[in-house]
């Protein structure tokens, strides 16, 4: 299974039987596609499910619970952020016995249009793991920036396959740096432990990243870029001075797509190209301070480059050639005047 986007992985799952799931035609935003409940090691009710989104953006999702007394609980699900066509779980706990627990909604949604950078590796065996049955696996970091508050979530399933036991969040890891590999693990409730035989549905959750690319002389260059896409191999290329990345609009016929960098002067100008060609319709404006660049983007997988981004001036051979000229000029007019004889 790879999730697209935050996880590239191989992986060995269970896929859980196409029935539990309601026909993805028939909505059009989140919906919970599983749901079920246990009592923990503590006599809490756990309800737990998970989410799917069935929309074509991304969507933040609160999930809501009236319980018997009336009240109504609301959580987020444990990925901040769902993507087109991927799943999220969720958890509530319940303090007052499972006789508290009520029917279980999608309360509110949020869309969003933020980009999916896929440069966290997320490598994992789906198969529950030594006697603490748990989730274990590797996160590497292949983009050019750091991830921080990294954490690994799941739904966890029984061998029968009919029904979601716990859903589990990993240690959370601080940051992960460029070429980083670092493990993670997560553990079921002791009481539904010896049930667990896989885990399924997992993803990744984190603090927005601080976007830029190391040029060759070790310096960094920021950026920021807005689109409802997935995003990956994110690099600067020193020869053409290009900011270059791999994008997929997740609308089907492709969308806009914005790119910010630092613009550097007033005469501060950028070439795009999407797959090796010029893109003549971008439009570039700056305001002193930031150049704004919008680019639409065609449907499928493009690879766009931004040339231009720390505006290093390129200067034709003749004008090379003239400057050495008059350098030699001035060079001899002084030998001259030094050896004078008068």
């Amino acid at each position: 299974m790879v999730m697209r986007v935050l996880v590239a992985s191989s992986l060995v799952l269970i896929i859980v039987p196409v029935a539990l799931f309601p026909a993805a035609s028939a909505y059009e935003g989140p919906q919970i596609i599983l749901r079920s409940s246990f009592v923990d090691s503590e006599g809490r009710t756990n309800v737990v499910g998970t989410v799917r989104n069935f929309g074509p953006a991304a969507a933040q999702v609160m999930v809501g619970m009236k319980t018997n007394d009336g009240t109504e609980l609301t959580t987020p699900t444990y990925g901040r952020t769902i993507w087109p066509l991927t799943d999220s779980p969720f958890k509530f706990v319940l303090e007052l016995g499972a006789e508290q627990a009520g029917e279980t909604f999608i309360a509110e949604t949020i869309e969003t249009s933020g980009i999916q950078y896929d440069a966290l590796v997320l490598t994992y065996d789906g198969m529950a793991v030594g006697d603490e049955r748990a989730f274990v696996g590797k996160i590497r970091n292949t983009g050019p920036f750091e991830f921080h508050n990294v954490s690994v979530f799941a739904a966890v399933h029984s061998p029968d396959h009919k029904f979601q036991l716990d859903t589990v969040r990993s240690n959370i890891i601080a940051t992960i740096k460029p070429g980083e590999e670092t493990e993670f693990i997560a553990v079921p409730d002791p009481m539904i432990k010896s049930d667990v035989l896989y885990y399924s549905c997992a993803g990744l959750d984190f603090d927005a990243p601080i976007t830029t690319v190391k040029t060759a002389d070790g310096k960094f260059i920021p950026f920021s870029m807005s689109a409802l896409a997935e995003v990956s191999r994110v690099r600067h290329d020193n020869a053409t001075d290009s900011l270059i990345f791999s994008i997929r609009h997740y609308l089907p016929d492709g969308g806009p797509l914005n790119v910010k960098i630092p613009q550097l002067a007033q005469d501060h100008t950028v070439a795009v190209s999407i797959d090796g060609k010029l893109e003549e319709q971008a439009a570039i404006r700056g305001d002193g301070k930031t150049l704004s660049i919008d680019i639409s983007l065609p449907k499928g997988e493009h690879e766009v480059s931004v040339q231009g981004i720390r505006n290093i001036p390129e200067f034709p051979l003749a004008f090379v050639a003239l400057a050495a000229l008059t350098s030699l000029a001035l060079i001899m007019t002084k030998l001259k005047a030094a050896f004078k004889v008068s």
